[in-house]
């Protein structure tokens, strides 16, 4: 074992009210890995050249969505063509909905614990490959993640991010008053429902000109709050679903819980593709989020379908589906992924 770096970052939102969990997951590894702190660009920088250096086979994640996506961000930059360590998402933040997406539970302690049981145990560490998604906007550096979104989403995250106590339950409130807001064309529905004007193509293929209420992509089949917009971003290896939110507030509304259960989209409420690479084109500055994390560009966003990385998941309690060819993440067939340098 080539042995397991963590990357702790002691500002999220769980390690703030918790800050004796990074001595705990030292304390687990004894000598099978290290803990480097990381809480600004700097600091992740020296570790990521750190464990780089070390030769890591496992990248461990103590903190939230946003912690995740800027260390993969880092590792893809520092890796190069090379391949990525296994990932361990330790659920160090708010909600962890990119954990919760990729089938992963339990407190970063418990994470850790099962996995270095498997692998002290010789057993076999299960695991689902994804494919990064990488974010391109002007006047910045690539971004990875796992999750895309404009609009809705972002507008979402906005009072998601003014709530006074923000928690996988404040989120969830938030989501129901907003689906009665819609239901009644309320005020808070109105505010989380502005359309933006894009100009949309999937791997070159034009959508349909239209004012959208969000256009998304995911690299994992869940949104967050069990919602399953893209089940079908497991169809083909180096490819993301891509959606586009076209709808009334009260068809998108009255759509949630068929999205919940991971239904296909109708017509009448987005427009969906598989795609390898999403532009999108605003008339003006268009923000967005990667991993629940804000970002802006003047006029263009690039997705494209980035790096491949296998996340360690719980073999007994998992709930990453199968994907429609009848195979496994996990297992499907990979394909030449050079061109994904840097």
């Amino acid at each position: 074992m080539a042995g397991i770096g963590i990357v702790n970052n002691p500002r999220s939102r769980r390690n703030l009210r918790r800050p004796e969990i990074a001595v705990r997951l030292r304390q687990l590894l004894d000598g099978h890995g290290e803990v480097v702190d990381a809480s600004t660009p700097e600091e992740l920088a020296l570790a990521v050249e750190r464990l780089r250096r070390a030769g890591i086979d496992v990248l461990g994640v103590n903190g939230g969505d946003g912690t995740g996506h800027r260390v993969l961000t880092a590792f893809a930059s520092a890796y190069g063509a090379r391949p990525l360590p296994a990932l361990l998402l330790l659920r160090g933040g708010a909600m962890n909905t990119v954990a919760r997406a990729n089938g992963v539970r339990g407190s970063p302690e418990a994470v850790l614990r099962r996995h270095l049981a498997r692998v002290l145990a010789g057993a076999p560490t299960p695991t689902v490959e994804r494919d990064l998604l990488r974010v391109e906007a002007e006047g910045r550096p690539p971004l990875h993640g796992f999750l895309f979104g404009t609009g809705s989403v972002v507008a979402f995250l906005d009072a998601y991010a003014r709530s006074p106590r923000p928690t996988a339950a404040c989120a969830a409130w938030l989501l129901a008053r907003a689906v009665a807001s819609a239901a009644v064309g309320g005020r808070f529905a109105r505010a989380l429902l502005h359309r933006e004007p894009l100009r949309a193509q999937a791997d070159g293929e034009e959508w349909p000109d239209a004012a959208y209420l969000a256009v998304l992509a995911g690299a994992v089949p869940e949104l967050g709050l069990g919602f399953r917009p893209f089940t079908r971003c497991d169809e083909q290896p180096g490819f993301f679903h891509a959606v586009g939110i076209t709808g009334t507030a009260a068809r998108v509304a009255a759509a949630l819980p068929a999205v919940r259960l991971g239904r296909p989209w109708r017509r009448r409420v987005a427009i969906d593709a598989v795609a390898r690479e999403l532009l999108l084109e605003a008339s003006a500055p268009l923000r967005f989020t990667v991993d629940g994390d804000l970002y802006r560009t003047e006029r263009v966003v690039r997705v494209s379908s980035g790096p491949p990385v296998s996340v360690i998941v719980d073999e007994g309690r998992r709930r990453v589906r199968r994907s429609l060819d009848g195979g496994h993440p996990a297992t499907r067939p990979r394909v030449d992924r050079s061109d994904h340098a840097g």
